[in-house]
């Protein structure tokens, strides 16, 4: 059996699978105050007898920098690895860590794996990866794109151009989102960067805006809170002022959630265009995420409008727990 652990920032996901990859147990728990421990012991105790029969267990992993390999068996060098770019992820790599110790202290008869969101990028085109910076310092602090989501990105391209002979925009869009331009099997850009923070605005997080703002609210308002405000009260919540949840904007119709749907959706039409600038042309534009595939409107939205692109729409059902274990039935 393989057993799937995919941590986000308050909550972990779970999925347990056959030797045939056909889901026996799944579940999305909650963690209150950084309780990962209880949440864990939830798990096992859902799992039950399962657990002496997991054979592989493999952990999603945001932020693995280019120091990373798309699946990686769990070493101390490995967990270097993620505690190194955990500055750059610190709602996500930290859980990773406590669950990956915790889990390997409760499953010894499991191959333990890391499945790293930025490795579908490592390989971006200099043009693509480097920041206009001071290069000096881009060097020495390691300042570049790194992207994220490519588990899903990956996935995307994997169900819709299984040939590797189109030019395809993916469109990952939930309580994260991204998107990547990907010509003939290989990505060429994608909207996160350094951090997760870049790009689409999200739920709470802002995505691009003038990075003068940034150091304008320091000044004002000191780093901490500046900080708070960029990642956890802005994008969809901060516009609408109630909520980042989707749902919860379409229902509430009211001038402010509409305003910050249309922004999403308005950042979004602009990404397609810049990349089917980038490609060259584009013939797929797959969606994922809870939103992505979840919602028709909002795709009617991002997309209406570009029909002179001419490219095909395609939805892939959002599963990165199912993609990852895919990437672990050849591990041995």
């Amino acid at each position: 059996m393989i057993l799937v652990i995919n941590p986000g920032s308050s909550s972990i996901k779970y999925k347990l699978f056959s030797d045939k990859l056909e889901e026996i147990k799944s579940d999305k728990l909650n963690f209150r105050d950084g309780n990962i421990p209880q949440t864990i012991k939830k798990i096992l105790s859902d799992i039950g007898n399962h657990a002496n029969e997991i054979t592989k267990t493999g952990y999603r992993v945001v932020h693995g920098g280019d120091k990373s390999e798309e699946v990686m068996p769990i070493t101390l060098p490995v967990i270097k690895i993620i505690e190194e770019f955990a500055p750059l992820a610190p709602h996500h790599n930290p859980p990773a860590i406590e669950a990956i110790r915790l889990l390997i202290n409760k499953l010894p008869l499991s191959q333990h794996f890391a499945a790293f969101d930025t490795a579908f990028f490592k390989d971006l085109p200099i043009v693509a990866k480097t920041y206009p910076i001071d290069q000096n310092i881009a060097e020495t602090f390691g300042i570049k794109r790194y992207g994220f989501h490519g588990i899903s990105h990956h996935s995307m391209l994997e169900n819709t151009d299984v040939t590797h002979e189109n030019k395809i925009i993916t469109i990952h869009l939930g309580a994260g989102s991204s998107i990547s331009a990907i010509d003939r099997g290989k990505p060429i850009d994608t909207s996160m960067g350094f951090t997760p923070m870049e790009g689409l605005p999200m739920q709470v997080r802002s995505g691009d805006i003038d990075p003068e703002i940034v150091l304008f609210l320091t000044e004002k308002i000191g780093l901490k809170k500046t900080r708070d405000s960029i990642e956890n009260h802005s994008g969809l919540a901060g516009v609408s002022g109630m909520s980042g949840d989707m749902l919860e904007l379409l229902e509430s119709g009211d001038e402010m959630s509409k305003l910050a749907i249309d922004i999403l959706c308005y950042r979004a039409k602009k990404y397609i265009g810049a990349y089917a600038a980038a490609l060259g042309g584009v013939d797929i534009v797959a969606f994922s995420g809870e939103i992505g595939f979840g919602s028709a409107l909002i795709r009617k939205k991002i997309t209406s409008g570009l029909e002179y692109l001419d490219f095909q729409i395609k939805l892939v059902k959002p599963d990165e727990e199912l993609a990852i274990a895919k990437k672990l039935e050849s591990k041995v």
